[in-house]
């Protein structure tokens, strides 16, 4: 009886055992080795923004309600808020501007006005549709947030978006 080694693998295609990486009798594309990472976005493509909105950020999970016919529409607290947020950012846009329409990595400061439980979703998801709809990205489905942060100050709440 053999004993084989302790760094000995067993490969998954041909059931031979091997030592290394790769299985020597399997092709590499057959191996056992893991696939490759996907390439991430190159950083020239995001223009480097930084986007500050002030007051009390209201949570888009709940703002949003649907009919009996199955329409989507904003209730009127969120779409006020909504629309008050948009005009707030426009200024803050270089000119020209056209809308970001690849993945971007985000981070996020936001500060509560309030003690109330918020969660970060709800937060997030209504910080999305704001951007989609003041044209700072194609479609919020590429943004993705990396880092966030949360904090209190009853005299200035907001929410700082950072793309990085």
């Amino acid at each position: 009886m053999t004993t084989l080694p302790t760094n000995a693998r067993l490969c998954h295609r041909c059931a031979q055992h091997f030592i290394g990486r790769a299985c020597p009798k399997c092709p590499p594309a057959l191996s056992s080795a893991p696939p490759a990472a996907p390439v991430a976005p190159r950083a020239v493509d995001v223009p480097k923004l930084v986007v500050r909105l002030k007051g009390q950020v209201r949570g888009g999970k709940n703002g949003m309600g649907v009919t009996r016919t199955g329409r989507h529409y904003a209730k009127p607290t969120f779409a006020r808020w909504r629309d008050d947020a948009v005009r707030q950012i426009h200024p803050q846009l270089p000119f020209p501007w056209t809308a970001i329409a690849v993945p971007c990595n985000v981070r996020l400061d936001y500060v509560a006005g309030d003690k109330r439980r918020r969660d970060m979703p709800a937060v997030l998801d209504a910080v999305w549709h704001v951007l989609e709809k003041a044209g700072v990205v194609a479609d919020d489905t590429l943004l993705w947030a990396v880092q966030s942060s949360r904090s209190y100050d009853n005299a200035a709440p907001g929410v700082t978006i950072t793309f990085l």
